[in-house]
């Protein structure tokens, strides 16, 4: 596979490409790839000349591939960007030039390994204008950088702070350092040497750093630390959720820098380094053994896309940098992904069956996924040659990865074993976002609220905006880790802003606990759900407990198979309408992968089914929702009135039977408790043992006097805390 395959579909891209294409009016050795527009639009050229540098390079075992049309395709978009930058003669195609802003050189730092791949083909004025443009952006990081109204260099660990900047500050630290090291005859070289290690120190830092004594590139970490971007744990809260993307961003612009400087003949800065390989510790086991990203945490975006791409240098490095003996394989896994996309659209694009709507909105933001992967496939065929080979190992990948990892204070917990990976955000992107799957298929779900139940009230804002919903806000959580499992506790406020045409606002609808338990087994979650009305009456347009997010689109060729009692149903996608398709039991198994059982609050499972992609805010991914019970409306509910109050388990690697197994144990059920704010289950564990998962969804502490059907002595429990009891 290797290079030959990301080679290849570069040159089909490149093809495709051209449609995007436009030459520059009045300036015929000008020309871009998208729109041409300041910001993304600049980026998208960049990424895009990359792409065309390697093929021009790298190409020659491409078959029919004309390379010096690539090479001329690479040069144009280049000296586009040198001319459209305000240091220089031009603008970018909006009026507009581009440059001096906190984002600037993300797209310089993308591009650079073509530059030195273009090297023997720049003239004279390329390099004047390669060191005008570069000296100008580390001129400006060095004495007027800011982000908004604040100067400076800042770290925080949450978003709403308005100062958590991890990725920036290592791409401004990198772009300032690879500029002192290449025109070291600069006055200002020393000065961006010192403010590269001041970016990048607070690149991937934790509140440790304030005190750490540790020498780097001649001063104490101390003496660098402004903050922390992280979490101690290296949690990310970028954009306001727990963003494994990102974590993924701010290894790969290390990455570049990191091969970069090997390509240049340059030396790489100490600091370049600080923490990475911790953060890659923590990341390696938010990746599926299949090459993708496990986005506990969610995601905003267009799925499968921007930070993904970024994963394939990230794992060249990961190999070069920290040894890793799995990385080069995650890579070809990754590569395999794309290819898969690629062979679906069949015209060279990357994404043009999938992301077909949003090319005909929105080409600006069209291009620059596009641009993206190619990018990213133009690093691996780049850095491939450069990486050290780190030697076999006859550990699994699984087995590497296995155990757990939390962060409390950001609420998020993992737990991953060859069976299963388990896991639970609170702060994930719109909250409350649980996984339970085999950790060797990346396609079975979406993130978008999986297992954390969903309400939706009516309101103008998604009646007008169906995409969008009443805003939610987290009230509490509480987790706490055993070996092989957890379970963590939080409630939500549902309905929290609502606004009806015309002139009618209100809040806090409804408050929405939630519990989920990964069992010490290996293989099964529990879920538990309460939602009750507040003071208000509420007009609900849908309720949809456990709701588990099956995702039926290219990667498994729009078919999903579930058996359900002696019947197996076919979910074809898209479906011809959006409908509710009862099952008529309430288990069911998805392909002998994983098991859906509703324990009680409901009578059956239900698929909700829809007819246009709804994963993610962008519509990117056809998405059945599996829930437990399904709540239909638009309906009112009075104050008080119970929402939802039903519990649930997901068995991960589970075949059919084992899940009928499961389903028709005596031990599955409901524990009863005299306390109305107490919630509880038995089931059984795939380990033999017989598990009890008790909840206090109540405000004040309760005393549990098991029954004789539960182990243990009486305890107290906390409110909004769980727990987890065990019997051979």
């Amino acid at each position: 596979m290797g290079t030959e395959l990301a080679l290849d579909m570069l040159a089909r891209w490149a093809q495709n490409a051209e449609r995007y294409w436009y030459p520059i009016p009045g300036e015929d050795r000008l020309g871009c790839y998208g729109t041409g527009y300041d910001a993304w639009g600049v980026q998208t050229n960049q990424k895009y000349l990359a792409a065309m540098a390697t093929l021009a390079v790298r190409g020659e075992s491409v078959s029919g591939l004309d390379r010096q049309w690539a090479r001329d395709r690479a040069l144009a978009a280049l000296r586009f960007s040198l001319w459209s930058h305000v240091s220089g003669q031009g603008t970018c195609t909006d009026g507009k030039g581009w440059g001096h802003t906190w984002i600037s050189p993300l797209g310089l730092e993308r591009m650079m390994h073509a530059v030195y791949l273009l090297e023997p083909e720049l003239e004279p004025a390329d390099h004047e204008g390669l060191r005008r443009m570069l000296t100008s952006e580390a001129r400006w990081l060095l004495t007027d950088y800011h982000r908004g109204s604040e100067t400076g260099i800042f770290a925080d660990p949450w978003a709403n702070s308005g100062r958590n900047h991890p990725e920036s500050n290592i791409w401004n630290g990198a772009i300032l350092w690879r500029t002192a090291e290449t025109y070291p005859d600069h006055p200002d070289s020393d000065a961006w040497r010192e403010r590269a290690h001041v970016f990048l120190i607070n690149g991937v830092s934790v509140a440790a750093d304030a005190n750490d004594q540790t020498v780097v590139a001649e001063r104490p970490v101390r003496e660098r630390h402004v903050g922390a971007g992280f979490f101690p744990d290296y949690a990310l809260d970028h954009h306001g959720y727990l963003n494994v993307g990102y974590m993924a961003i701010c290894i790969s612009n290390a990455a570049m820098l990191h091969f970069d400087t090997k390509l240049a003949g340059l030396a790489a800065p100490e600091s370049l380094y600080h923490h990475q390989a911790d953060l890659w510790a923590v990341l390696r086991r938010m990746i599926f053994s299949g090459g993708r990203l496990a986005r506990i945490g969610g995601d905003t975006r267009v799925r499968y896309c921007y930070c993904q791409e970024y994963l394939l240098p990230s794992l060249l490095y990961a190999a070069d940098r920290f040894g890793d003996q799995h990385a080069l394989a995650l890579a070809e896994e990754q590569l395999e992904l794309m290819r898969i996309e690629a062979a679906h659209n069949a015209d060279g694009s990357f994404y043009g069956r999938r992301l077909e709507r949003l090319a005909a909105k929105s080409p600006y933001y069209y291009t620059r996924l596009e641009s993206d992967r190619a990018c990213a496939l133009s690093q691996y065929c780049a850095y491939l040659p450069l990486t050290g080979y780190p030697g076999a190992t006859r550990e699994s990948f699984e087995s590497s990865v296995s155990g757990g990892w939390s962060e409390a204070e950001h609420g998020a917990i993992l737990e991953r074993s060859p069976r299963r990976l388990a896991a639970f955000s609170w702060r994930a992107h719109q909250l409350a976002q649980g996984t339970c799957q085999p950790p060797d298929d990346p396609h079975l779900c979406d993130w978008e609220r999986n297992l954390g139940g969903r309400v939706e009230f009516v309101s103008s804002q998604n009646a007008v905006q169906p995409r969008r919903i009443a805003e939610r806000r987290l009230l509490s959580c509480w987790q706490s880790a055993l070996p092989g499992g957890f379970v963590t506790v939080g409630a939500i406020m549902e309905g929290a802003e609502m606004v009806m045409a015309e002139g009618w606002n209100g809040t806090d609808m409804a408050v929405h606990h939630i519990a989920f338990a990964a069992l010490p087994d290996g293989r099964t979650a529990v879920g538990l759900e309460f939602c009750r009305m507040g003071q208000c009456r509420g007009y609900v347009g849908a309720v949809k407990g456990m709701h588990f997010n099956l995702a039926n689109d290219v990667y498994n060729d729009f078919e999903r198979s579930l058996t359900v009692g002696g019947e197996t149903i076919v979910l074809n996608s898209p479906a011809a309408a959006d409908a509710a398709l009862p099952l008529g039991s309430r288990w069911a198994s998805v392909e002998n992968k994983v098991g859906l059982v509703g324990i009680y609050g409901g009578d059956q499972l239900v698929v909700h089914r829809s007819c246009r992609r709804r994963g993610g805010a962008y519509e990117s991914l056809f998405v059945e929702e599996i829930c437990w019970p399904c709540i239909s409306g638009p309906a009112w509910f009075d104050p008080g009135a119970s929402l939802l109050d039903c519990a649930w388990a997901v068995l991960s690697s589970a075949t059919a039977s084992e899940v009928r197994g499961f389903a028709e144990d005596d031990l599955t059920g409901r524990l009863n408790f005299d306390a109305p704010d107490l919630r509880g289950v038995s089931v059984p564990g795939a380990d033999g043992k017989n598990y009890f998962l008790v909840v206090n969804f109540g405000r004040q502490p309760e005393d549990v006097a098991p029954a004789e059907d539960v182990p243990g002595t009486p305890f107290k429990l906390g409110p909004g805390e769980g727990r987890i009891l065990t019997a051979d």
